[in-house]
C-alpha cells in the first residue's frame, strides 16, 4: 500500500488540522502554487558550518534557488557560519549573531521581512536567501505559521501575518518589515527589559526575558496564551502566570496551539535542584501530558511530566526542548554532564502518527517514551543536539544527523520510494547531497 500522506485521520478534527498537515499541492519549476495546501514539510539542519535544507520546496523554502523538492540534505548557497534557524509553514530563517538575518520562501504576508520581495502572487516568494538588517546584533529568531520573530539588542521584533495579532505590535495589519514590540498588554515598557528567547506557534508567539518572565501574544483560541478568555487574542505581549511555580523559567517552547515552559530551581552554587515542565493550551495528542484530557484544552498551566527532583549530579534532567506541530522531544542527560560525553539521550511524547517519537510505534502517548536505538548501536556515543519540524524529528550523534517520522516529501533527507510507507518509526541516517 502506498502511503504518501497520512493526514486523512486528522480531517475530521477540523480545518486547522487539514491546513497544518496538508492535502496536496505542487509547483512548476518557475511558479509557486496559487493556493497553499502543504505545510511544515521541510527541514533545516547545520553541519560543518553549512546550512542544509530538505523536503518540500514549492515556495522556495529550501533556499537553493529552485522550487524543486529535495530528498537529501542540500546546502543553501552562501549560508555558511549560521548558528540557529527557524522553520515556518513555508518559510525559513537563519542567523549567525551579527546584525543580519537571512530569510527565504513564501512572502505573501511579509514574513520574510524584506521590502525587496513582493507580497503579491505569483511573485510573493524568494527561493534564495534575502538579508534583513537590524540596528543591533540578533541573538534569537523564530518562525511561526506565516509570521516571524527576532531579538536584537535584547529587544523584541515581529513581522508577517497578523490576523490573530501574532506579530504583537498592537495591530491586526500585516507587518512587511520588522516592527519593534515596545509595550506589553498591561502597559509595561518592554524596551526596559532584556529578551533572551522567542518562540512561535501556528498563530501565537512567546518570549522569555532575562528575569525569567514569560510573555505570550496572538491567538488564545485554545488557551495557549494562558488566560481564560478563550477565542480571544492579545495584540501585545501579555505576561504569563504559572500559579504553582516558585522557581525561574529557563526555557520555553511552542506547539501549534499549545505552550511549554521549563521551571528550574537552583541552589546557592547554581546547581539544578529540580525541574518542572509546565504546559497549557490544546492537548491534541498527549503533548501536554495526562493532566489535560486528550482533545481538550486549558489556559491553566499543568505539569506535563512529574517534577524532576535532583538528588545528585547523576540525576537525569532536561537539557533542551524542541517541538513539532503536536509532539515534544526532550534532550536528557545527567545534571552534571556536558555535551558529547556520551550520556545524553532523547525522549518524547505527544503525536506519533508518523512515528515522530522514534519508539518503533505509531501510537500517541501522554507519557515520555525513549527513542528506539537498538538498530543504531552508534548512539552509545550519546546525543549532542535535537531538532523537530512539523511531523519530523532529528538527533545529532557523534557528528551524524539522524531523522525519524514523516518523510513523505523527503524532509528526513531520505528518498521517497513509491509504493512504500513514507515514514520511519526509528532513526535513519540523513543523506547529504
Amino acid at each position: 500500500m502506498q502511503i504518501s500522506r497520512r493526514f486523512g485521520f486528522f480531517i475530521c478534527a477540523g480545518l486547522l488540522s487539514v491546513a497544518i498537515y496538508g492535502c496536496g499541492g505542487s509547483s512548476t519549476k518557475d511558479t509557486i502554487p496559487s493556493t497553499v495546501s502543504i505545510f511544515y514539510e521541510h527541514s533545516l539542519i547545520f553541519r560543518n558550518h553549512t546550512t542544509f535544507t530538505m523536503g518540500y520546496n514549492g515556495f522556495g523554502q529550501l533556499g537553493d534557488g529552485t522550487l524543486d523538492r529535495r530528498e537529501s540534505a542540500t546546502p543553501v548557497p552562501g549560508m555558511t557560519g549560521m548558528t540557529k534557524g527557524g522553520v515556518g509553514a513555508e518559510h525559513t530563517m537563519v542567523m549567525n549573531g551579527s546584525n543580519d538575518i537571512h530569510t527565504w520562501g513564501y512572502n505573501l504576508y511579509g514574513q520574510l521581512g524584506s521590502a525587496t520581495v513582493s507580497t503579491s502572487y505569483p511573485d510573493a516568494y524568494s527561493s534564495s536567501p534575502v538579508k534583513v538588517t537590524f540596528s543591533d546584533p540578533v541573538t534569537d529568531i523564530a518562525a511561526g505559521g506565516y509570521h516571524s520573530l527576532a531579538i536584537a539588542g535584547g529587544k523584541l521584533y515581529g513581522w508577517g501575518s497578523n490576523g490573530y495579532r501574532q506579530v504583537g505590535n498592537d495591530s491586526s495589519s500585516e507587518s512587511k518589515t520588522p516592527a519593534q514590540l515596545s509595550t506589553g498588554h498591561d502597559g509595561e515598557d518592554l524596551t526596559q527589559l532584556t529578551a533572551s528567547n522567542v518562540i512561535a506557534g501556528w498563530l501565537h508567539s512567546m518570549a522569555l526575558f532575562s528575569n525569567g518572565d514569560v510573555y505570550a501574544w496572538g491567538s488564545n483560541a485554545k488557551g495557549q496564551l494562558a488566560f481564560s478568555t478563550y477565542s480571544s487574542t492579545s495584540s501585545r505581549p501579555r505576561k504569563v502566570t504559572i500559579p504553582e511555580a516558585t522557581g525561574r523559567v529557563e526555557q520555553i517552547a511552542a506547539l501549534s496551539r499549545a505552550s511549554l515552559a521549563l521551571e528550574v530551581q537552583r541552589d546557592v552554587q547554581n546547581n539544578i535542584t529540580s525541574q518542572t515542565l509546565w504546559g497549557w493550551g490544546y492537548n491534541d495528542s498527549g503533548e501536554l501530558g495526562s493532566l489535560i484530557p486528550l482533545r481538550a484544552f486549558s489556559a491553566v498551566p499543568v505539569k506535563v511530566i512529574p517534577t524532576i527532583a535532583v538528588t545528585d549530579g547523576q540525576t537525569f534532567v532536561i537539557k533542551k526542548i524542541v517541538t513539532g506541530i503536536n509532539h515534544v522531544l526532550l534532550l536528557m542527560g545527567p545534571r552534571d554532564s556536558v555535551v558529547n560525553d556520551g550520556t545524553w539521550f532523547v525522549q518524547g511524547l505527544g503525536l506519533n502518527f508518523y512515528g515522530q517519537l522514534g519508539n518503533n510505534t505509531t501510537t500517541d502517548t501522554s507519557s515520555l517514551v525513549a527513542v528506539y536505538t537498538a538498530l543504531n548501536p552508534e548512539w552509545s556515543a550519546g546525543v549532542s543536539d535535537i531538532a523537530a519540524f512539523g511531523t519530523a524529528s532529528f538527533a545529532l550523534v557523534n557528528g551524524v544527523w539522524y531523522g525519524w517520522g514523516n518523510n513523505d516529501l523527503g524532509q528526513l533527507g531520505n528518498p521517497v520510494v513509491k509504493d512504500t510507507v513514507a515514514f520511519f518509526e526509528t532513526p535513519v541516517t540523513v543523506k547529504f547531497k
